[in-house]
């Protein structure tokens, strides 16, 4: 792939990662933070991208959604959480794509991560929420959620895992690439709010692996159309 095209394929797919990050979002009153969307963005970007553009366009796109959302405290560090996240879903994505690894680390992943959104969603995400939305549409969205939704939820995104895995190959490497960028990045947030700004880092655990999660059912959701991409040699050796 020529460079120009990469310079046009990061500027799009910086923006898309913006434009996810500041769509909705929740304000976590302990850590001064706020879940977003935005990890779909960053897998969706690292699945087309290779590793050091993936870095750029996710790094610099989240980091614009926080200046633009007003958590300015958070911009340097997502900067480098963000692009190493990409920079390493990106690089795993293509260093497996070879990898034979069979079905059954696709199955078990198909399993485990829908059973993990289900407890975090039951446990985190019970209630009522206030969800941000944002401009031109704008306002606070209230809505209920019981566990029955978030149980409804990880029966659906598991049948289609195993679905995806039992019928295609590459679901199990994509899951083991996407699950290790997003367990960096809940680290490093971790690691930024504990040291660095001194609030209880603890608390943003969960609602930053419901990120990841939910992050990897949307690019998971979108993996079919990208495979091309995935699997271009253009693209993996730029």
């Amino acid at each position: 792939m020529r460079k120009s095209q990469l310079v046009a394929l990061s500027a799009l797919f910086g923006a898309m990662t913006l434009l996810f990050t500041v769509v909705l979002t929740v304000y976590i009153p302990e850590t001064r933070g706020y879940f977003n969307l935005g990890e779909a963005g960053v897998y969706l970007t690292a699945m087309v991208l290779p590793p050091l553009w993936a870095a750029l366009a996710a790094g610099l796109g989240s980091a614009l959604a926080d200046v633009v959302l007003g958590y300015y405290v958070y911009a340097p560090a997502t900067l480098v959480v963000k692009a190493s996240e990409a920079f390493v879903a990106s690089l795993l994505l293509r260093k497996l794509s070879g990898v034979k690894l069979g079905k059954a680390p696709g199955l078990a992943a198909s399993l485990a991560v829908p059973s993990l959104m289900a407890v975090v969603g039951t446990t985190f995400y019970v209630g009522s929420t206030e969800l941000y939305l944002a401009p031109p549409v704008g306002g606070v969205l209230t809505l209920n959620l019981s566990a029955i939704v978030w149980l409804a939820a990880a029966i659906l995104f598991a049948a289609y895992l195993v679905w995806a895995t039992l019928r295609e190959v590459g679901t199990s490497q994509t899951l083991l690439s996407l699950a290790a960028g997003g367990a960096l990045m809940v680290l490093g947030y971790f690691f930024y709010e504990q040291v660095v700004l001194g609030v209880a880092a603890i608390a943003e655990v969960p609602f930053n692996t419901m990120q990841v999660l939910v992050g990897m059912t949307i690019a998971s959701l979108a993996e079919r159309r990208l495979r091309a991409y995935l699997l271009s040699e253009s693209i993996r050796s730029a």
